[in-house]
């Protein structure tokens, strides 16, 4: 939407966003100007970089209206439950399209556009609108295009998903693909900016945490050549909206919209179609790369339909989540034509919803779910992702927030069904246990602990009379109960049943609203989401996710400001240091939280990531030049086709270019310690994000985010980096420095795991016992708590020394600080 369109709550959220934009980019330069310490500014500068793209897309999406999604796994009924949310009182879903000539019509969205057939149809998101946020003059039907790094995520989500790979890079194709960048100058103005790979980077880590991408090109060259010819046919038009005309829709057997069109990526013969951007002059696009390049059709519906939910909102059509597996090899994707798109629509379908949320364009969810076995493996993750940043990621942040999830058991028709000898307890068993809470269970338990009052509770049933009814009949275009004993028997079991009453609000009103004659439960739902989703519901959500950031930033920021007095900012750091501490000591009896920060991989680090680190010195990807020496090979210096001396001016002294000092190259030991140290970086900004392990510790992030930045301040100031670099050179220097691998992995993942442990001071040695030890079963006998009463003493001392009584106090730094630090945003 243009800004002059913008209601007053969404010009406000955009402001806020702006301010938040513009207090971060202050965070930045702050960060490179006054951090000193290398390892500590990396750090900040990472995660503010992270932030800042985050807090892009919150501004990005204050442009674009409220709207409700509605999704769940593949054929679950979403298209009725969609045509039914929207049409309001009109008997069908009628939408504008136009011709070249520019004149709009109303068609049957169901009947003439929607693809036919029983089957999963669509591959792109359907937002249907009264108020489109973005118009091209003369079209009626617009597009947003994917943009390139959507291209990348995409073909990443489908490999890691639906292909099998056993590939290994050996040290020849390493060095193959090294030799393979040599000569390739640099391109002056870079496709992906620096903020679009920070994007691919974040979206990697945050949805495939476990898993490792592969070389893409060596694995298998056509998902190179498919990446090629989108990007080419993507030109400059990515992440724009453009408009369409109505061949792009109609026959609905040829359109965009329908998935088959992916089956011909590639393919000579394809039907072209019109494609005007915005800034007019109509190109013409392959139908196929279009399908593959429209993240969202948007749909304008007439103001004049009533009793619709585009009254106060947007609702968008998502296709639906498919079952992921890794059945793609090396030779499937080389032989099968289809197999290529199949993987790519894989991938996009899945991506789709995952962008959408963390764009925050999905403001109130209607989630569906079938009954049956449910293949829809990754679906739980998905909703838990956007659960965690609308609503919070745990019971407390949850609380006293409107519920803006709406579950909806579909096809309730056939729990309706009598049959003979079954126990009427297993078919809730089967929807409400397995289905529901043992199968979303698998990536967060808001299912049965939503907030601090206890489990979920905003279950709907809905069925499409539409379909051939075995309990309901109909006379006269009314329906009638065939059995009216046996139904109600059903319903008396139903109401008593303990997952029934732990998951619907009221039960009994549930049962009535879906299972009485002509009572399908869609009025139902409708009104309970437009009573519960308000105008301003999106500028609350993106709000409270712009303070949540703010306060983040704060939280990074805030141990580097000293203020005018030491000796108080000492006392400061020891009473946040105590509050940290309090904190622990309340989760540690039950989930002893500091052993599993000290593991490998969390605080430490282990000997195999030392060993990979040291194997890259050893034998590197890349040339070991000085930045000043690849900027002055990279130049080419052109000889004088004339002689220089008759250009001479009487008078005029030739300027002579001024000597360039060569910087020594980096010591081995050098890269080592700065690879090894940012390593421990990344883990420990992978775990003030990892919600799941906060979980498990029952430790927030901002606690994290302050002890692992204490701690990066004391590595920095017990010289950790110095000492790995001079504990490693000699060794990676030497003639056999491939078989002292592992004995300075040891000493290296020795040096700062001790530092991790005893935080600087040495702990005193624990008396061995004489003979073998006598079992305890006291509840005071934690192996343990001798290591955690020496950290968390320890660690009192290391916030206090980390703020040095002699430090001089830079005022430049502490003004820039403080006008960050006191920076508010008002909701």
């Amino acid at each position: 939407m243009e800004a002059d369109i913008l209601k007053p709550n969404e010009q406000k959220v955009v402001e806020m966003a702006r301010g938040l934009e513009d207090i971060l980019q202050q965070s930045l330069g702050w960060a490179q100007t006054h951090l000193k310490q290398p390892q500590v500014q990396s750090f900040i500068l990472k995660t503010l970089q992270q932030k800042k793209g985050t807090a892009k897309k919150i501004l990005d999406s204050a442009y674009r209206p409220i709207a409700l999604g509605v999704f769940g796994s593949s054929q679950c009924g979403k298209s009725y439950l969609v045509s039914e949310l929207i049409k309001g009182d009109q008997k069908a879903l009628e939408i504008y399209i136009s011709g070249k000539n520019g004149t709009p019509v109303l068609k049957d969205y169901l009947e003439t556009i929607n693809p036919a057939g029983g089957r999963e149809s669509t591959a792109l998101i359907t937002r249907f609108t009264k108020r489109p946020y973005a118009e091209v003059r003369g079209c009626s039907i617009h597009a947003r295009l994917i943009s390139r790094t959507d291209i990348i995520k995409i073909l990443l989500n489908g490999f890691l998903f639906e292909c099998v790979s056993d590939f290994t890079p050996s040290a020849d194709d390493l060095l193959k693909l090294k030799n393979s960048f040599r000569g390739i100058p640099r391109d002056p103005v870079p496709v992906f900016s620096a903020d679009d790979i920070w994007d691919i980077q974040d979206y990697a880590k945050r949805h495939f945490r476990n898993q490792f991408l592969k070389m893409l090109e060596d694995i298998n060259y056509k998902l190179t050549e498919l990446y090629r010819s989108l990007h080419k046919a993507l030109g400059d038009l990515g992440d724009q909206v453009v408009g369409l005309y109505d061949e792009s829709l109609v026959p609905r057997e040829k359109s965009i919209i329908d998935i088959e069109r992916l089956y011909s990526l590639g393919k000579p013969g394809n039907r072209k179609c019109a494609v005007v951007p915005a800034s007019g002059g109509a190109v013409e696009f392959d139908t196929s790369f279009l399908c593959a390049l429209t993240r969202e059709l948007i749909l304008k519906v007439p103001q004049e339909v009533t009793n619709s939910l585009l009254d106060q909102m947007d609702v968008l059509d998502f296709p639906g989540a498919r079952s992921r597996e890794q059945v793609f090899d090396q030779s499937k994707l080389a032989s099968d034509p289809l197999a290529l798109s199949e993987v790519f629509k894989r991938g996009k379908v899945a991506y789709l919803f995952d962008r959408s949320s963390d764009d925050r364009d999905i403001t109130g969810l209607v989630l569906c779910q079938e009954g049956g076995p449910q293949e829809a493996k990754s679906l739980p993750y998905m909703i838990n992702k956007w659960i965690e940043w609308s609503h919070g990621p745990n019971p407390k942040s949850r609380q006293g927030k409107p519920l803006l999830l709406f579950h909806v058991f579909t096809k309730f028709d056939l729990d309706l069904i009598w049959k003979k000898g079954e126990d009427q307890n297993v078919r809730w068993e089967s929807r409400l246990k397995s289905n529901f809470e043992e199968f979303f269970g698998r990536a967060g338990d808001w299912v049965v602990n939503w907030d601090e009052t206890g489990a979920f509770r905003n279950c709907f049933w809905v069925r499409n009379p539409n379909v051939q009814q075995t309990v309901f009949g109909r006379k006269d275009g009314l329906e009638f109960i065939r059995e009216e004993t046996q139904l109600a028997e059903t319903k008396a079991q139903y109401c008593r049943h303990e997952l029934v009453r732990k998951h619907f609000r009221n039960p009994e009103e549930a049962w009535d609203e879906a299972a009485s004659p002509n009572h399908a439960g869609i009025p139902y739902l409708k009104d309970r989401i437009r009573k519960t989703i308000e105008p301003n519901s999106k500028v609350i959500q993106l709000g409270s996710n712009i303070q949540a950031i703010l306060h983040d930033v704060k939280t990074h920021l805030k141990p580097y400001h000293v203020g005018d007095d030491v000796s108080q900012a000492r006392l400061a750091a020891e009473e946040r240091a105590k509050k940290r501490l309090s904190a622990l000591m309340k989760a540690m009896p039950t989930r002893y939280s500091l052993a599993f920060m000290l593991d490998h991989e969390r605080f430490a680090i282990s000997e195999k990531t030392v060993a990979m680190i040291y194997d890259s010195i050893v034998n590197p990807m890349i040339d070991e030049k000085s930045d000043d020496e690849k900027d002055s090979s990279s130049l080419s210096i052109e000889s004088p086709r004339f002689d220089e001396s008759i250009f001479e001016i009487p008078g005029v002294e030739t300027q002579k270019e001024p000597e360039k000092v060569a910087k020594p190259p980096m010591k081995k030991g050098d890269l080592f310690a700065k690879a090894v140290i940012d390593r421990w970086h990344e883990q420990l900004i992978q775990m003030t994000a990892d919600l799941e392990f906060q979980r498990e510790i029952e430790l927030d992030s901002e606690w994290l985010t302050d002890i692992t930045q204490e701690l990066m301040k004391g590595a920095s100031r017990f010289s950790l980096y110095e000492k790995i670099s001079e504990d490693s050179d000699k060794r990676l220097n030497s003639p056999a420095s491939t078989k002292l691998m592992r004995m300075q992995s040891a000493s290296t993942a020795a040096l700062l795991n001790r530092f991790v442990t005893e935080l600087g001071q040495a702990r005193k040695e624990i008396q061995i016992p004489k003979g073998p030890p006598k079992a305890n079963l006291s509840a005071k006998s934690y192996p343990g708590l001798a290591i955690y009463q020496h950290w968390t003493m320890s660690l009192i001392k290391l916030f206090k020394d980390n703020i040095a009584e002699g430090d001089k106090i830079d005022e430049e730094s502490n003004s820039k600080l403080k006008r960050i630090l006191d920076f508010s945003i008002q909701s």
